[in-house]
């Protein structure tokens, strides 16, 4: 590759149309033009310049040189502006992986916010299970994660935690809702019950339980989508566990009940918002990062769905 000082020299040279004028703008001596000029032209093996009386003649060879030369200057100058509009969060692109339930509030708020004073940056979000976002975080596939009920690891940072109780839902009028004291596992397993696929928080919660009461669940109904299981809720197919406040509108409308179960980790479940541990955080990150971490202290971060025809 060419040397940058006798590239330089060239591409003045030419520009400037003469040995004398390159060097007043490079601040060096004629004689100093004249060696690079020599040197590059052994450099490259061809011929720079033909001299015609006075004046110096670029050749096909110093033409590519100074078109080199040139695009290295543009190129700088683009790739500066783009650090600089990074270094002030004005660019780049920031990779989310979120729990689906949360998708709809994150996007119409901090995500909202974020991009109005932003539009240089690029946001882009998942749903994905915990086991999904966690294994993203890890493999530098993501930046942000939320997610609900992940298993402690030492390689995330915990940004900011919510309580979020999960219930046993049911269509109105379903006998375990009858129930009172606290339902248990046995209880819930003798009726059919749909499940998020392993992998995701609410299944894991489930396994958690399984263990300790010594019950095994075995589901009719299987998904990876809480649109879904939604829909096998409210459909009357089976019962499920979500959070309460996810269903609060068919709560108040007498479509679908809540029970308690009797295992603190229902009530203990909690939501994380986290980043992997140990790396520098570019500004747009840390930009988005902080309206996330102010909208979920706040307790604004609510459990949500599309809206949907209910079957009545």
């Amino acid at each position: 590759m060419l040397d940058e000082r006798r590239a330089e020299a060239v591409y003045r040279v030419v520009k400037d149309g003469g040995v004398r004028a390159a060097a007043e703008v490079m601040r060096v001596d004629p004689a100093a033009i004249s060696r690079y000029l020599a040197k590059a032209a052994s450099e490259v093996g061809l011929p720079l310049f033909e001299r015609r009386g006075r004046s110096l003649v670029p050749t096909p060879a110093a033409l590519a040189i100074r078109d080199y030369f040139e695009e290295r200057q543009e190129s700088a100058t683009s790739l500066g502006a783009k650090l600089e509009a990074m270094r002030g969060a004005q660019a780049g692109i920031v990779r989310m992986g979120v729990g689906e339930g949360y998708l709809n509030d994150f996007v119409s708020h901090p995500v909202h916010d974020f991009l109005a004073t932003h539009p240089g940056v690029r946001v882009q979000v998942e749903a994905l299970s915990v086991d999904a976002i966690i294994s993203g975080l890890s493999e530098g596939q993501l930046d942000i994660g939320l997610a609900y009920n992940p298993t402690p690891e030492a390689r995330l940072k915990l940004w900011a935690r919510r309580p979020v109780p999960v219930q046993l839902v049911a269509a109105a009028g379903h006998p375990l809702l009858q129930m009172h004291g606290g339902l248990t596992l046995k209880d819930v397993a003798a009726h059919p019950v749909g499940l998020l696929l392993p992998g995701y928080g609410l299944r894991k919660l489930v396994q958690s339980a399984e263990y300790l009461e010594g019950v095994k669940i075995h589901p009719s109904f299987e998904t990876n989508s809480l649109s879904a299981l939604r829909s096998y809720l409210l459909s009357g197919s089976g019962v499920t566990f979500l959070a309460r406040r996810s269903v609060e509108r068919e709560y108040a409308e007498g479509i679908l009940g809540c029970a308690k179960l009797k295992s603190d980790l229902f009530e203990k479940s909690e939501v994380h918002l986290f980043t992997q541990d140990g790396v520098r955080l570019m500004p747009a990150i840390e930009g988005l990062l902080k309206l996330v971490t102010q909208h979920f202290r706040r307790g604004a971060v609510s459990v949500g769905y599309p809206e949907m025809p209910l079957r009545k």
